[in-house]
């Protein structure tokens, strides 16, 4: 499983994608065959680790303009979203890992990403579709 280094691919939003944190690399690799197993590509799978992820995150939208930090504003007033990237870039720079999977609307899939996220001990999972964020359990 490759990181992307796309900024604009996961900003602001992963919508599609079931996304969990993982301790250490030891779980990280874990999660990693588990997916592969359950049939995840690594071109399905996006990998956030230490500053560098924290940057793509972009919390307060500064790196991407105008429209990212209006952006940012309206996910902390609007919902939840602003709390989940604040939370994800807590611990990535606590060392974890942040590990998206893209499984798009396919409700079978999303299962499956999960069910291995879970398997591998993923903390945090949750599913961002278009107009929802659905807490799928692993919570500190």
């Amino acid at each position: 499983m490759a990181s992307t280094s796309d900024a604009q691919q996961t900003f602001p939003y992963p919508r599609g994608s079931v996304v969990g944190t993982l301790a250490d690399g030891a779980t990280l690799e874990d999660a990693r065959r588990r997916l592969e197993n359950a049939g995840f590509g690594a071109d399905r799978c996006d990998v956030l680790h230490g500053e560098a992820g924290v940057a793509r995150l972009d919390v307060d939208g500064e790196a991407h303009g105008k429209k990212g930090k209006m952006m940012r504003r309206l996910q902390a007033a609007l919902s939840d979203d602003g709390h989940d990237v604040r939370r994800y870039a807590e611990d990535l720079r606590a060392g974890h890992y942040v590990l998206g999977v893209a499984v798009g609307d396919d409700e079978a899939a999303k299962q499956q990403a999960a069910e291995a996220l879970h398997a591998a001990h993923a903390e945090f999972v949750h599913y961002y579709a278009e107009n929802y964020v659905e807490d799928l359990g692993g919570a500190r």
